[in-house]
């Protein structure tokens, strides 16, 4: 009898010693497959930065191949022969790409990961609009109550679907869709302008940015979860820094914003960075932080401990309407940026 308390016992401190069961895990979905930017490295980045809190157990779903054949180069200007193997080139590569398309459309309509299997999903996704089914299937999620976290060139996606329009405010859109979303200096509010509004009219009024740079974030809430004990202003690395980005205020909450420096080619306007809107149920939140193209050789934007701070603090309150994760050593500062691998950030205090 005292063997089996002793081993009773054993058990019950053994049981108290493991990290958590999976089943206590916020079970995360990653989108991918397609983008233009390199959706594989900003997967494994981001895949990594939320296992290495503890908290999360995290999926991969990828979408069905793209046809990967590159594209005949283009001759020189004025060689009339080169002129014409390239067009007859271009003929044989657009009939290619047709029949892989072809060949391949029931995959698409096929593909639809079991979005209620999780609590959030982190979109990863830029490319052909999905079958109607996983549509159908992914707004229901979000009405119901699911997660949803959109990172970088995932607000680019689905121009035409009002409901992912709906779902993240502001996206990377064309220069007649919608309102010019800003973020008020002042009232740190998210505004909708109108062209007359802009202070420099000379690029257009569709999505942009401008060259790579560091910049500051501003926190524009500090009392949301996702927000709590960050500083008021810190410096994140080397990014893209969206601007005129397109849609609705009427229903987005600025959670920071970055100055646009016109030295940069920039706006001279504070641009959405975090934000987060209700879908019925639904919390999504989105940033247009996160940028690596293929080839590229820097993470900086991705491994800055600042960026790590938001996807992770917002995948947990996008899925739990909470945030327990500190906030982790070496978080940047007003004056110096913060750029830290994944594996090594030091999340507990």
């Amino acid at each position: 009898m005292k063997t089996l308390q002793k081993l009773g016992l054993f058990s019950l401190l053994a049981l108290l010693t493991l990290p958590l069961a999976a089943a206590e895990q916020i079970r995360v979905l990653i989108l991918d497959g397609r983008n233009n930017h390199d959706w594989v490295r900003t997967t494994e980045s981001c895949k990594a930065t939320l296992e290495a809190t503890g908290l999360f157990k995290v999926t991969v779903a990828t979408a069905p191949a793209a046809f990967v054949k590159a594209k005949p180069g283009k001759p020189k200007a004025g060689d009339a022969d080169a002129k014409k193997a390239f067009d007859a080139a271009m003929k044989a590569w657009n009939a290619e790409e047709a029949a892989f398309v072809k060949e391949h459309a029931a995959e698409w309509e096929q593909w639809s990961p079991k979005f209620t299997d999780y609590q959030v999903i982190v979109n990863n996704y830029n490319g052909p609009e999905w079958g109607s089914a996983m549509k159908d299937s992914f707004t229901e999620y979000v009405m119901n109550g699911g997660g949803l976290v959109n990172v970088h060139a995932a607000n680019n996606a689905f121009t035409g679907w009002d409901n992912f329009n709906e779902m993240i405010c502001a996206g990377w859109r064309g220069a007649t869709f919608a309102k010019r979303i800003a973020v008020d200096d002042k009232s740190g509010k998210a505004v909708a302008l109108v062209d007359a509004d802009e202070k420099i009219q000379t690029k257009g009024f569709g999505s942009g940015h401008g060259s790579k740079h560091v910049f500051t974030l501003k926190t524009r809430d500090a009392a949301h979860p996702i927000m709590k004990d960050l500083p008021a202003e810190w410096m994140h690395a080397s990014d893209e820094l969206y601007h005129r980005m397109r849609g609705s205020a009427d229903h987005m909450h600025a959670l920071a914003s970055s100055y646009s420096k016109p030295e940069a080619g920039g706006t001279d306007m504070h641009e959405p960075m975090v934000w987060f809107a209700p879908f019925n149920k639904g919390r999504v939140v989105t940033t247009s932080m996160g940028h690596i193209w293929s080839g590229d050789t820097s993470f900086d934007a991705l491994h800055c401990v600042g960026f790590q701070t938001i996807l992770a603090r917002s995948t947990e309150w996008a899925a739990t309407g909470k945030v327990t994760i500190p906030v982790p050593q070496g978080f940047p500062t007003k004056d110096q940026t913060s750029i830290v691998e994944p594996s090594k950030v030091v999340w507990k205090k």
